[in-house]
């Protein structure tokens, strides 16, 4: 026996030297443990309240000033079925989904709405136009209706005949009159759904019915966006044939629905419906083009007032502001379900959760809410300021530093971005300078057809152009429009009695004489460089 070990008798009452230190030494592991805990409790504790805090904080600050962060402070309210443009029988089916899932009733709509004009589906799949030099930012040369009516009739024997003749050779053996004519007749098949688009426009209101409630904000549909620029690549089309016939009111017509059509979305709070409203738009510049000299004074005055009501730059604005709701929307969302599997891939596009999922879910809470903090601080702070609402500017050079600040995030690791709680600013943040550079290209796109209309008014009523925009003034216009860009005059120069040119400094900022940076079909219209020209065909 050891000498330090002593034997307690069962009269002494005392614990043996032994088990007092075996007792002490187990106890001290499981101190040590419960330190641990403790310390990992009060840090969860604290994370969650600091966390908490400072959001809640943040939020009231905004809301004080009047800048909302809930996404349902952008969702339009609903209207009456019977007043609204999107409640039509050919648009409604888009939104008729089954209740609680992302099924229609029925078969699908989409394809069946998108289907309306098969025939130009099928013309638009095989024609064959040259590439040709741009000399206006916004708008191709003269519609060639030849080619066409050529890729009309060689879709229709290429379903019936291996030996149709070469689009080429159609096309030269027609006559503008006879493409334009034989176009009309090719698109009668779309005649009754255009016919109630036109009808329906006359409602007072266009609210389509986005699932805003859905659990995964990032999951909401936008089947209509799709179906709408179909609508306008129609018209636009049937605009051109009817004006090469001098069917020039119901041309004018069509040219209004594209218009209105365009604006259809304006009010929706995402991104996409913006620049899709833009490129519908664009699309209606050109029977609006092909139109000069065929417009009347009252048309054109018309068409004047209508430009004047767009304000691209407070509609993407409003739409940014509402993309950091659904950002925070898609950060509570995946706070609530990350014991699910792959949700944040589910967002992110990425194939799997990864260690920052992992993070995300047995981070603190708290660590959630400064996440959407330093989001929305993002987008308040760098983005939103590059575009002046009052003063309709977007500022290129703001833009540019925002870029930068994002481009440095993206060259972190997620993980490190999660534990500076930045992970969001990377993942959800738009593109910054693509959208806002089309914003701009937008706004000058309205301001210059606006001024357009004005010289034609004036062409109309004094025989030529006039040598600056400030005879304009006020008798066509109450005011010119600016630069978007700079904020100073566009430029404007006479090209003969009749012809002018009309431009933006554009993105690059540097007046490079009327150069358009586009140069050939299927660039970026929004170019980078050169500057956004408008001329007439």
């Amino acid at each position: 026996m050891r000498a330090n070990k002593v034997e307690a008798s069962p009269e002494s009452g005392k614990r043996p030297v032994g088990s007092v230190a075996e007792f002490i030494h187990s106890w001290r592991y499981f101190l040590w443990v419960l330190g641990l805990i403790l310390v990992v409790v009060l840090f969860y504790a604290e994370e969650n309240w600091r966390g908490h805090w400072a959001w809640e904080r943040y939020r009231r600050q905004m809301s004080s000033r009047g800048e909302p962060l809930d996404l349902s402070a952008f969702i339009p309210p609903r209207v009456p079925d019977d007043q609204n443009f999107a409640q039509t029988p050919f648009l409604a089916p888009l939104f008729d989904f089954i209740p609680g899932s992302q099924r229609w009733v029925g078969s699908n709509p989409v394809q069946r709405v998108s289907g309306f004009a098969h025939k130009y589906d099928a013309a638009s799949g095989v024609l064959d136009l040259p590439k040709v030099m741009r000399s206006n930012s916004w708008i191709n040369a003269r519609t060639d209706l030849a080619a066409w009516y050529a890729a009309f009739l060689s879709a229709t024997n290429r379903s019936h005949a291996r030996s149709a003749a070469p689009q080429g050779a159609l096309a030269a053996s027609l006559s503008p009159e006879q493409a334009a004519a034989g176009i009309l007749r090719e698109l009668s098949e779309c005649d009754s759904i255009l016919r109630e688009a036109q009808d329906a426009s006359r409602r007072p209101y266009c609210r389509f019915n986005l699932r805003y409630e859905e659990e995964n904000p990032a999951g909401i549909l936008l089947p209509h966006l799709a179906v709408l620029k179909r609508i306008c690549q129609v018209l636009q089309l049937r605009a051109s044939a009817r004006l090469a016939l001098n069917q020039t009111e119901d041309a004018y017509k069509d040219l209004q629905l594209m218009l209105y059509v365009s604006r259809a979305c304006r009010q929706e709070p995402t991104i996409i419906s913006q620049l899709v409203s833009m490129a519908e738009f664009y699309l209606a510049l050109q029977p609006f083009a092909e139109g000069f000299g065929q417009w009347s004074e009252p048309q054109l005055r018309e068409l004047q007032d209508t430009l004047g009501q767009l304000n691209f730059c407070a509609d993407v604005q409003r739409s940014l502001a509402a993309e950091r709701g659904f950002g925070c929307a898609i950060i509570e969302y995946l706070r609530r379900s990350m014991d699910k599997p792959n949700q944040l891939g589910n967002v992110s596009g990425g194939p799997q959760d990864g260690p920052v999922g992992l993070l995300m879910a047995a981070g603190p809470d708290g660590w959630v809410d400064l996440e959407k903090l330093n989001y929305c601080r993002f987008v308040s702070d760098s983005i939103l300021p590059a575009i002046d609402v009052a003063g309709q500017r977007i500022n290129p050079t703001t833009v540019h530093i925002s870029r930068e600040q994002l481009s440095a995030l993206a060259g972190h690791s997620g993980m490190a971005l999660y534990l500076r709680h930045r992970f969001f600013c990377s993942l959800l943040v738009p593109g910054i300078e693509g959208t806002l550079r089309k914003a701009a290209f937008g706004q000058n796109a309205a301001n210059v057809a606006l001024i357009a209309c004005a010289l034609e008014r004036y062409r109309l009523s004094h025989g030529q152009m006039p040598q600056s925009l400030d005879a304009l003034v006020p008798e066509f216009v109450a005011k010119i429009p600016h630069d978007i860009i700079n904020g100073e005059a566009l430029k404007y120069r006479l090209a003969g009695p009749e012809h002018y040119v009309l431009y933006s400094v554009g993105w690059n900022a540097v007046d490079d004489g009327g150069t358009v940076g586009v140069k050939k079909v299927g660039e970026d219209v929004a170019a980078e460089q050169g500057d956004w020209v408008w001329q007439l065909p």
